[in-house]
C-alpha cells in the first residue's frame, strides 16, 4: 500500500517492500518519446547502461498498427533488440483520433454503417452571412486555439475536433469505437509491448449535449487571453468526463489480459499527465494505474524551493511515475537534478539527454547507474523519505534535500543547489547526524569540490556547486533523537 506522508515532518511510513517488486516502480523509466522508436536503437547500450527498467516509445498514429504489418514487423523486431538490452517497451498511444484520410472517417462522411457515429458529428445554427455554411453548434475552442467544429460539406454537418481540423475526434460513447481501440492495444501487446501510456485520454470523452462552456474568472485565468483561446475556457464538457474512470479501467485490463503473465499487473498502463491537477489527485478511481503519474515539476529559476518542495511531497504518497525538470532547460542541471530524483518515493522518468554520452567519462550516465543501483536498498525501497527545503549558511538561498532511510541500514540524502552560486546546505533533517560522508557525485562536482568518495562532512556545511548535486550517506539517527 502507499507510503503515508505528514504534512508536519515530510516523512513516510515504511513502504510494504512487497510492492516493489514490480519493474516500472524499482528502477527508472527512460522516455525517449522525442525521437521514432526506430531511432532509439543506437541509444539502447546507453540506457542499459544506466540501468533503466523500461523506455516510453514513440510509435506514431496508435491505429496504424491494425492495417500495417510492416510497422508490426519493425516494432517487434525493436522490442526483441530491447529486450537483449534487458529493457522493456512502453509504447506511447494516442486513442482520441485518426486522421481525416482516415478509411474510417471517409466511410462517416457517408453515413456508411457502422462508421456513421465514429465520429462526433452536430448540425449547425443559422447560416453566416456571405459565408455559405451555418455557425458552429457552441463556440468549443481546440488546443489549437481555432474553432473545434469543421464543416464537412459533404455530410452537411460539423465534426468535433479537439486537435488539429485534420484531426477528427472519435466518439468513445460508442462502444464499436471503444472496441476498436480494444484490439489496437491487444494488437501492440502481441508484437511485443510490455505496456502502454496513453497521451491525450482525459479529453477522450465530451459531453454529447455540446452544451457552452464557461469562461475561466479570477484564479487560473491566463491575462490577455480571449474567447478564440483555450486556456480562456474551463472546459468542464471536454475533459475528465464520468465515463472516464470506467474506460480506463476497461482498457487497463485489455492490456494486462494481453500481456505474457495475464493477471499480474505486471504491465506498465498509465497515463501521460500534461497538466496539474492529475487524475490520482481528484479523487477519481484510477485504481486502474500502474503506475499513477504525475505531470512534469518544473523547478523554475529564482523559484520557492519550499513551494516546489510541497507540490513534489504531495504527490508521494502515490508511488506515481515523475519527471522532475529545471526551467530553463539546461541539460547538465537536469542530470544533476536526476540524482535527486533517483532517491524519490516514486518512479522516477529520465529523459535521454539525462543519461549523457556513454564514451564521455564525465558521463552522466555512471553516476545515474550508481545511484539506479541504490534504489534497491532497504532504506529506499521500504524505508522512511523527507523531502524538504533546507537553507544556505551563507545566504537566503534554498536548496532542495531529500531523505532516505531505515533504521538499522545506511542513510541517504540527495541535496541540489538550484541557484548560480555555490551554496554550504545545512541540512537540518530529522533523520540527519552532525557527521556525514560523500557517497557519490559527478565529474563536475568533484572537480570543483574535491570531495571524494567516503570523505566525511559536517551537515551544517555541506559544499553544493551551482545547479548540481551531491548525495551523502549516513547512519540514521535513532528513532527517540528524531
Amino acid at each position: 500500500m502507499p507510503s503515508t506522508w505528514s504534512a508536519t515532518t515530510g516523512t513516510a511510513m515504511p513502504r510494504s517492500s512487497s510492492m516493489l517488486t514490480r519493474g516500472f516502480e524499482k528502477g527508472p523509466i527512460v522516455d525517449a518519446s522525442a525521437i521514432a522508436f526506430d531511432d532509439v536503437e543506437p541509444h539502447l547500450p546507453l540506457i542499459q547502461s544506466s540501468k533503466a527498467a523500461a523506455i516510453f516509445a514513440d510509435v506514431g498514429p496508435a491505429y496504424e498498427v491494425l492495417d500495417s504489418p510492416d510497422l508490426r514487423e519493425r516494432f517487434t523486431k525493436f522490442v526483441a533488440k530491447a529486450k537483449e538490452y534487458g529493457i522493456k517497451v512502453i509504447v506511447d498511444l494516442t486513442p482520441n483520433f485518426v486522421s481525416a484520410t482516415h478509411n474510417w472517417f471517409v466511410l462517416s462522411v457517408n453515413r456508411t454503417e457502422p462508421y456513421d457515429s465514429y465520429f462526433n458529428w452536430a448540425k449547425g445554427g443559422d447560416y453566416v452571412e456571405g459565408s455559405g455554411t451555418p455557425s458552429p453548434p457552441n463556440k468549443w475552442v481546440s488546443t489549437m486555439n481555432t474553432s473545434a467544429w469543421e464543416w464537412n460539406e459533404d455530410r452537411k454537418e460539423f465534426y468535433l475536433h479537439q486537435f488539429g481540423k485534420e484531426q477528427p475526434d472519435l466518439n468513445f460513447h460508442n462502444p464499436q469505437v471503444v472496441a476498436e481501440f480494444d484490439k489496437v492495444l491487444r494488437m501492440w501487446m502481441k508484437t511485443g509491448a510490455d505496456g502502454v501510456r496513453l497521451h491525450k485520454v482525459r479529453l477522450a470523452l465530451v459531453n454529447s449535449s455540446y452544451p457552452p462552456e464557461y469562461e475561466v474568472k479570477g484564479r487560473g485565468s491566463v491575462p490577455d487571453s480571449d474567447h478564440t483561446s483555450y486556456p480562456y475556457w474551463r472546459h468542464i464538457h471536454t475533459t475528465d468526463q464520468p465515463g472516464l474512470d470506467a474506460l480506463l479501467a476497461r482498457w487497463s485490463k485489455v492490456v494486462d489480459d494481453s500481456s505474457s503473465t495475464p493477471g499480474s499487473g505486471e504491465t506498465v498502463f498509465t497515463v501521460a499527465e500534461e497538466a496539474q491537477p492529475e487524475l490520482f489527485l481528484l479523487a477519481r478511481n484510477v485504481t486502474g494505474l500502474r503506475p499513477r503519474s504525475a505531470a512534469p515539476l518544473a523547478l523554475k529559476a529564482g523559484a520557492n524551493v519550499s513551494a516546489f518542495a510541497q507540490d513534489v511531497r504531495k504527490r508521494l504518497p502515490h508511488w506515481p511515475a515523475i519527471k522532475l525538470k529545471v526551467s530553463p532547460s539546461d541539460e547538465a542541471e537536469e542530470s544533476e537534478l536526476a540524482e535527486l530524483a533517483l532517491l524519490l518515493p516514486a518512479a522516477p522518468v529520465l529523459e535521454l539527454k539525462q543519461l549523457g554520452d556513454e564514451n564521455n567519462d564525465t558521463s552522466p550516465s555512471e553516476k545515474l547507474s550508481h545511484l539506479v543501483s541504490l534504489r534497491a536498498d532497504a532504506s529506499i525501497e521500504h524505508g522512511h523519505y523527507e523531502l524538504a527545503a533546507v537553507r544556505d549558511n551563507n545566504s537566503s538561498q534554498e536548496l532542495l534535500a531529500c531523505a532516505r532511510w531505515k533504521q538499522g541500514h545506511t542513510g541517504y540524502v540527495a541535496v541540489f543547489n538550484p541557484g548560480s552560486t555555490e551554496a554550504r546546505a545545512n541540512l537540518t533533517l530529522s533523520s540527519v547526524p552532525d557527521t556525514l560522508t560523500v557517497h557519490h557525485v559527478s565529474h563536475a562536482v568533484r572537480e570543483y569540490t574535491n570531495y571524494t568518495s567516503n570523505l566525511p562532512v559536517s551537515r551544517d556545511s555541506v559544499l553544493v556547486p551551482p545547479r548540481s548535486t551531491v548525495v551523502l550517506s549516513y547512519v540514521p539517527k535513532e528513532s527517540e533523537e528524531q
